[in-house]
């Protein structure tokens, strides 16, 4: 699930975890008290967390907050704090230049808004396929689907795999399928599943 829609909150400061939506699209941050996102989605390797706090909620942490876990701690030392992890941020910069020089998040947005369209049309044009999620609260980035035939589910993941696409297996409490389809997934892969999953169903519907 994903929304596509900013609450309006008040005096109420408003958090969001963002780690599958950051840098997919533009985003008004001015609008959130507090962003969080781990980098392993659309930003770089496992291990970073890039969160962006406004000013006036910093240096309010509860009794007893470790020094480690102080947004105004990590603010004043210029995130380092301790140690950094050189590697991840080294990568980081490199997909920052990456999406800069394909014409920014305007681009990337329209490009993860296509291949997520063309994704959901096939499975919800399918009586093969299905998708448990309503259509206004679907995700760009991760896309769930079921096939009607659930016995079948192993040999789809099994042939998917010698087909050049893996990872499709569902989260372990929903089950069924998920194709994440992130910034670093190009367009042609989405094809690539796409082209699959309509052999997959005419041989086995």
């Amino acid at each position: 699930m994903e929304f596509h829609w900013i609450p309006e909150t008040g005096e109420v400061p408003l958090v969001a975890d963002m780690s599958s939506t950051i840098l997919s699209r533009p985003i008004d941050v001015s609008k959130f008290g507090v962003i969080y996102a781990g980098a392993q989605k659309n930003i770089g390797p496992a291990g970073l967390t890039i969160v962006i706090v406004r000013e006036d909620l910093m240096g309010n942490e509860i009794e007893g907050t470790p020094s480690m876990f102080s947004y105004e701690t990590m603010a004043k030392a210029g995130s380092m704090y301790n140690t950094p992890p050189t590697y991840s941020w080294y990568m980081a910069g490199l997909v920052f230049e990456w999406i800069k020089d394909r014409g920014g998040l305007e681009t990337m947005a329209a490009i993860n808004k296509k291949k997520a369209r063309k994704l959901y049309e096939v499975i919800d044009s399918s009586d093969f396929y299905s998708n448990p999620v309503e259509p206004e609260s679907r995700s760009w980035m991760n896309i769930p689907f079921t096939l009607a035939k659930p016995d079948l589910d192993g040999r789809f993941l099994e042939e998917a795999k010698k087909a050049g696409l893996v990872t499709l297996k569902g989260h372990r409490s929903v089950g069924g399928m998920r194709a994440s389809i992130y910034n670093a997934m190009p367009e042609e892969g989405v094809d690539a599943l796409i082209q699959f999953m309509k052999k997959f169903e005419k041989e086995n519907a």
